[in-house]
């Protein structure tokens, strides 16, 4: 059976062949269609594919994140990833000692 750009498998058979399957994965880049009942339910890729697929971080993303997550707190230029890093070592370490 064949698709668009790849395979289309039933989930038992990817299932019972799952070492071959990433084998094949592997070799080909996929994509190979998961189906169930006749349906496709799933798509196994290569890391690479997934990650192509994947939008990038990008500063402008990174803003707008932390904007939606801390509010005003987001423009303060004094809080980083390294502010943020020593937080949670802080916090951790607070919260492991009780």
């Amino acid at each position: 059976m064949a698709a668009k750009n790849g395979q289309v498998m039933p989930a038992t058979e990817v299932k019972n062949r799952f070492g071959q399957v990433l084998s094949e994965i592997r070799r080909t880049g996929g994509p190979i269609v998961v189906q169930r009942g006749g349906k496709p339910v799933a798509v196994i890729l290569s890391i690479e594919s997934y990650e192509r697929l994947r939008p990038k971080r990008t500063q402008a993303n990174r803003r707008d994140a932390a904007l939606a997550a801390f509010g005003m707190w987001a423009e303060r230029a004094d809080i980083d990833d390294e502010w943020l890093a020593r937080g949670r070592a802080r916090w951790r370490s607070e919260w492991q000692n009780e």
